[in-house]
């Protein structure tokens, strides 16, 4: 709780007691969160605007934020030891705006030894190190929780993941409406990300954020957790090997996409490389015929043989096409800095995904072989 203190200034900014919701995400050993909220005195407007949102669930008050905490992978590229670093990590992450992306408002770092067990929440630390550095990156509260929390129909987003998603159990599927406006607006943000070199290596509906757009008195689908990306953590290695077998054909960001298309069409993750054949045909009862197209573009060998499938492809389908997103404050402005950690870490990971490509083609042409996800320049979380 040291590192929460300090980002708190001793509860003089932010109340933090009792903040701690480490079990709300499904690694707690390697990722924790705290929700806290502002210590000023309420003035009027404060108290007029929490009296309206205790009738109008929707409303979030902007003074509560979730801290995540997470370990620095000792494998990053760069160290963030130095104050020139931190600043232009720090820097890169809270100006990646989008109206599709769930901004950063602050960041911390703190540098511990293997030994100060107190002023570290995970303290994962590798044997030839005597050192490793922490995380702590604060957002707004979403209380609608993630896209993963509404297929589940979750009551409380802050419950511990186990609670949230018992195992062998499925959520509902979204209303196909919902699904063609959240997918648009996820799209929109991975593209943005991309055109600014970014590939969106984490994407999960466990990471995207569903929130209250006042302007269009509705809610919007935004993507968190970017600076995971960039800091070269990994997805899950059964998500890695499940995209595998595609991804000399289709884009990653997109495969991740294709992952997060079906789970909201069809009310699960998906737990194989390629959805069943029905799903891919239209004719799995629920799914209809749009989002069988796109899933079977993205998934089927057979869709695209002359080129690679990108986020594009994916918007100019008939699901997407035609709805309508927001247009202003797209534009992500980076200086020289963000620049060169977005070249360093996007380089780490096409390097590790061209490794692990290599070994499973490998496999093909040979004796069956394992691919090789433990030793690597990535560390997974």
């Amino acid at each position: 709780m040291i590192k929460v203190a300090e980002f708190c200034n001793g509860g003089k900014d932010y109340k933090y007691e009792d903040s701690y919701r480490g079990e709300m995400g499904r690694r707690p050993a390697k990722k924790s969160f705290f929700v806290v909220e502002k210590q000023n005195p309420p003035t009027k407007k404060d108290k007029a605007r929490r009296q309206k949102r205790k009738n109008d669930s929707k409303k979030t008050d902007p003074k509560t934020i979730v801290l995540s905490m997470m370990q620095i992978p000792l494998t990053c590229p760069f160290t963030l030891h130095s104050d020139a670093e931190k600043k232009a990590f720090s820097s890169l992450i809270m100006n990646l705006k989008h109206p599709y992306i769930l901004p950063v408002s602050g960041v911390k770092f703190d540098l511990m030894s293997n030994n100060d067990s107190e002023s570290s929440i995970t303290n994962v630390n590798s044997p030839n190190s005597s050192s490793t550095m922490d995380i702590l990156v604060a957002r707004k509260l979403c209380e609608r929780g993630s896209l993963r929390d509404e297929i589940y129909g979750v009551g409380d987003p802050q419950d511990s993941y186990i609670t949230k998603y018992p195992p062998k159990t499925k959520g509902v599927p979204l209303h196909p409406k919902k699904i063609r406006n959240y997918g648009r607006q996820i799209l929109e943000a991975v593209l943005a990300l991309q055109k600014r070199g970014i590939t969106c290596y984490n994407l999960s509906s466990s990471n995207v954020m569903v929130d209250w757009d006042e302007a269009s008195k509705n809610y919007v689908a935004k993507i968190s957790d970017i600076e995971n990306s960039l800091l070269c953590k990994r997805p899950s290695s059964s998500l890695e090997n499940l995209t595998l077998v595609h991804e000399n054909r289709v884009d990653v960001d997109v495969l991740h996409f294709g992952h997060l298309l079906f789970e909201m069409a069809l009310g699960h993750r998906l737990h194989k490389s390629t959805p069943c054949q029905s799903v891919l045909k239209n004719e799995y009862e629920g799914v209809n015929a749009e989002i069988s197209e796109v899933l079977w573009m993205i998934f089927s060998p057979e869709s695209i043989r002359d080129k690679n499938i990108c986020i594009e492809d994916v918007i100019k389908t008939s699901l997407f096409k035609d709805v309508k997103v927001k247009e202003g404050n797209s534009k992500i402005n980076l200086n020289h800095s963000a620049k060169k950690i977005i070249k360093v870490c996007m380089a780490s990971i096409v390097n590790f995904r061209s490794h692990r490509l290599e070994q499973y083609e490998a496999s093909l042409r040979g004796p069956p072989m394992l691919v090789d996800t433990s030793s690597s320049t990535l560390d997974s979380h």
